[in-house]
């Protein structure tokens, strides 16, 4: 088999991993936000997002990888 199909699917499956990992902490942080505050929610929905995108980079990466080669 392809070394470069195993190292795809080895980044997908990180990056799924990641992804629950960061849902699960991130609800929890979610949680714990002071309800009045603005910019702890927009500064928290930044940190959210950046944590997702790198997640998707994982798995974006590893399926182009598989693809690819």
């Amino acid at each position: 088999m392809n070394p470069f199909k195993i190292a795809g699917g080895a980044l997908v499956a990180l990056g799924c991993i990641f992804r629950a990992i960061s849902l699960a902490y991130f609800s929890l942080l979610e949680k714990r936000l002071p309800p009045g505050d603005l910019k702890a929610r927009r500064r928290f929905e930044g940190k959210r997002r950046r944590a997702l995108m790198i997640d998707a980079g994982f798995v974006l990466f590893g399926f182009y990888t598989i693809l690819s080669h």
